[in-house]
């Protein structure tokens, strides 16, 4: 099939409960601010967005690339069919310096959201991190039961600590489900935490691309476990563009790693 090429469109916009809502509330909608509980609020839907904020930032999505991706899918799938939900965790600074890069209590939040999240029957999990909360995708997900782990329809982290560490995959779940974007000269990607370049707060740029990658994960597990009497589809207006040798017709292969030059990977 012949793949398209659409441009960029760049996107700037506790404890799960699963139950079917009853109604959609008006609150369900476009990611306007730093929190988001859709999972805990309204319950399963066909597409679950969980996402892990960068230190500092506020709430539970932070202030870029959460709410911006978020919106990304919901462009995709529609605002009803995509539910979000940030980890609840402080974002503290000290955190980074935990073994495996991530506090306890965030890994442990995020768990028990992709566990929740994975008894929705049918629905497809996505699960993203920027900076420390990449760390907490990289443990939390390495630590869940095979059966949990194998409901996540895809994987991306931005400014990944842990991609020397974790030889630029997340141990345990398929490197063809996983996308790790890190920018030229972010070294938070070779294993140093400090100093902090202006690099590393400069991610909002590659949501089209991670958009586009959760998008394909989730149409392909929904051809093997379809969300029932509806057909979710892909809105072609709301994905970005490919890296080059990359097709729309099967998800981009592996990983992107956005330097010019290969970056180092651990035996």
């Amino acid at each position: 099939m012949k793949s398209l090429i659409l441009p960029f469109l760049l996107l700037c916009l506790g404890r799960p409960a699963i139950s079917a809502p009853s109604h959609i509330d008006a609150r369900q909608a476009w990611s306007v601010g730093w929190w988001s509980s859709e999972l805990q609020q309204y319950g399963c839907r066909p597409v679950i967005f969980v996402f892990a904020k960068a230190t500092a930032e506020p709430g539970n999505l932070g202030s870029t690339i959460g709410p911006a991706l978020s919106d990304g899918l919901k462009l995709v799938f529609g605002v009803t069919n995509v539910a979000t939900q940030g980890v609840d965790y402080y974002g503290f600074i000290g955190g980074n310096y935990y073994p495996g890069g991530a506090p306890p209590w965030g890994i442990y939040d995020m768990q028990v959201i992709i566990s929740s999240a994975a008894a929705c029957p049918h629905s497809k999990v996505v699960v993203s991190g920027y900076s420390q909360g990449a760390a907490i995708v990289h443990r939390a997900i390495e630590g869940l039961a095979a059966d949990v782990r194998d409901r996540i329809a895809g994987v991306v982290t931005f400014g990944d600590t842990q991609t020397y560490q974790d030889g630029g995959r997340v141990k345990g779940y398929p490197t063809n489900q996983t996308l790790i974007i890190c920018n030229e000269g972010d070294i938070i990607c070779v294993g140093t935490l400090v100093p902090i370049y202006p690099v590393h707060w400069d991610y909002v740029k590659w949501v089209p691309t991670a958009t586009l990658f959760l998008a394909q994960t989730v149409l392909a597990a929904n051809a093997v476990d379809p969300w029932p009497n509806s057909t979710l589809v892909m809105n072609p207006a709301g994905v970005g563009e490919l890296p080059p040798g990359a097709d729309k017709d099967a998800p981009v292969p592996t990983k992107l790693i956005a330097f010019s030059s290969p970056a180092p990977t651990v035996a």
